[in-house]
C-alpha cells in the first residue's frame, strides 16, 4: 500500500476530466491489494481509472460508495449524475476535511462561498468543475482541491 501511495503522490494533480489512466501497472497493483472495495475504488479514482472505480463503486450501497460514485461521474464529466450520487451521500465524514482544504487552496470569491457555509457543499464543487471547462485558471486550483479530496477519502478508507 505504501508503494502505491508513494507512486500516486509522485504525479501532479490530475485534470478534472482525465483522458487516460495515470499508470496501468499501478492499477494492477491496486487490484491485487487485500483491501476493502471502497479503498480500491478510491485508489483507482486517484489513478484516473474511472472505469475501474465505477465498476467497484456501483456495487457499494454505502455513503462511501455514493461519494466515490459522485466524484467519478463528476470527472467523466456527467455533472447531473454526479449530483444524483452526492444526494445519496448525506453528511460524509470527509466533508469537514475537504472544506478545510478548500479554504486553504481556493482564492477570492470561491473561498468566501465556502466560508459562509458551515459545511462542505459537494454540489458547489460539481458546479465549479463544470465552470472550469471554460476557465483554465479555475481548473488549475480545482485540480489541487480534487487531489486533496481524493487523498482525504483514501485516508478515511484506510482506517
Amino acid at each position: 500500500m505504501k508503494g502505491i501511495l508513494a507512486a500516486l503522490r509522485a504525479f501532479p494533480p490530475s485534470p478534472l476530466v482525465p483522458n487516460k489512466v495515470l499508470d496501468a501497472a499501478l492499477g494492477r497493483q491496486i487490484d491485487a491489494l487485500k483491501a476493502e472495495p471502497a479503498l480500491k475504488a478510491a485508489l483507482h479514482l486517484w489513478n484516473d481509472d474511472l472505469h475501474r472505480c465505477h465498476t467497484i463503486a456501483q456495487d457499494l450501497p454505502s455513503a462511501d460508495g455514493s461519494y466515490l460514485h459522485g466524484v467519478m461521474h463528476r470527472r467523466e464529466p456527467d455533472y447531473g449524475n454526479s449530483k444524483y450520487w452526492f444526494h445519496r451521500v448525506g453528511d460524509h465524514p470527509a466533508f469537514p476535511d475537504v472544506r478545510t482544504s478548500a479554504l486553504e487552496v481556493l482564492p477570492g470569491d470561491l473561498r468566501r462561498a465556502v466560508e459562509k457555509d458551515r459545511a462542505w457543499d459537494p454540489f458547489r464543487m460539481v458546479d465549479w468543475c463544470e465552470r472550469a471547462a471554460r476557465e483554465p485558471q479555475l481548473e488549475a486550483v480545482l485540480r489541487v482541491l480534487q487531489r486533496r479530496e481524493i487523498e482525504i477519502l483514501v485516508a478515511l478508507l484506510s482506517k
